[in-house]
């Protein structure tokens, strides 16, 4: 029996799920793993013969790869006494976001939602450090915008109501409110979508209940007193998000296309060439090293945090519109600093 207690069964197991997810490994290889992980005092010669024994007793469709060095052990059937998932390298990163971003929500509704995710999936995760998301996550770090704080009730309602396909009502903030009882406003929405920004930013995409075909965008941070109804709603069969807005450039609504053409400075030319902006951009680098990007989009929401976000370094060509909004939104911040 091995020292920690764990019978013959767990053991021939733990070899079993070893050459499963490690590469060819040998008998030396496994018995160090076993020593190093689970504290098992084991032999070399030990482990070969319990691999003789899982060939001979228990069917084990375990081969030998001869052209290895030392030989190597693998499974001609990878779902032998398997329940775990084999994971690949970037599986590997998945998880360990996922760990990173249940840090990032701690103390959310969000966050104990992720965590319960890893609980449940660790039945199903191969043992050992490689598989640890604690231990992964300490090679990844996410890092966010400033985060909204989100009543608790607001994520669990809303995912209800769009599996159950019922409206629901709740109260909401204006985002220039001082949130006095005069600036909240009720609403009684059928929930179409969930938008997740980039920025970590979460909004509701729903139509009015008794006007159907407005469609309204509402940030989960400033609903509050959500109320789940028994009015049924259908989605309507031809509604497409892209109608409403461009979800590469964020979730606001706009009204026509505007094709876009921002001119950056030679010295983030690089930072701008290696990046994706807009399923539609053209990347064009000119002669002084300046990279101008082009690209069309249904609203100038975005694109105006994009020009405010790099300052000086990005000029907007292109459209008269959003010149005219950077221009405004320039000379109110100047005026702030007016006489300091």
């Amino acid at each position: 029996m091995p020292k920690n207690g764990k019978d013959f069964d767990w053991k021939i197991k733990k070899i079993v799920e070893y050459i499963r997810t490690m590469n060819f490994p040998n008998a030396k290889t496994i018995a160090e793993r076993l020593r190093n992980e689970e504290g098992i005092s084991i032999s070399e010669v030990t482990v070969y013969r319990d691999i003789q024994t899982l060939r001979r007793d228990y069917d084990a469709p375990i081969e030998v790869d001869m052209k290895r060095y030392g030989s190597g052990y693998y499974l001609t059937d990878r779902n032998f006494w398997s329940n775990k998932i084999n994971l690949t390298t970037g599986e590997l990163l998945g998880l360990g976001i996922i760990q990173n971003l249940i840090d990032t929500y701690r103390n959310t509704t969000l966050g104990r939602e992720l965590k319960s995710i890893i609980a449940k999936m660790k039945d199903f995760i191969p043992d050992g450090k490689k598989y640890n998301p604690e231990k992964i996550s300490e090679y990844i770090k996410v890092i966010t915008d400033p985060m909204a704080k989100i009543d608790s009730s607001v994520f669990p309602s809303i995912i209800n109501c769009l599996q159950e396909r019922r409206a629901i009502t709740f109260h909401y903030h204006k985002i220039s409110s001082d949130r006095k009882d005069d600036q909240v406003q009720k609403y009684r929405i059928n929930p179409y979508k969930i938008l997740f920004t980039q920025t970590g930013d979460w909004y509701l995409m729903g139509a009015k209940t008794d006007r159907p075909s407005e469609i309204r965008t509402f940030s989960f941070a400033r609903m509050s007193n959500i109320e789940e109804t028994k009015e049924r709603y259908m989605i309507p069969s031809d509604f497409r998000l892209t109608k409403y807005m461009d979800p590469q450039m964020g979730v606001w609504s706009g009204s026509g296309m505007f094709r876009v053409v921002l001119l950056f400075d030679k010295s983030i030319g690089q930072f701008v060439l290696e990046r994706t902006w807009h399923h539609t951009q053209h990347l064009e680098q000119l002669e002084d090293g300046s990279v101008k990007l082009t690209f069309t989009t249904s609203q100038l929401h975005d694109p105006k945090r994009i020009v405010m976000t790099y300052g000086s370094l990005v000029k907007v060509l292109e459209p008269p519109e959003l010149i005219e909004d950077v221009r405004d939104e320039l000379k109110k911040a100047l005026a702030m600093y007016k006489g300091r």
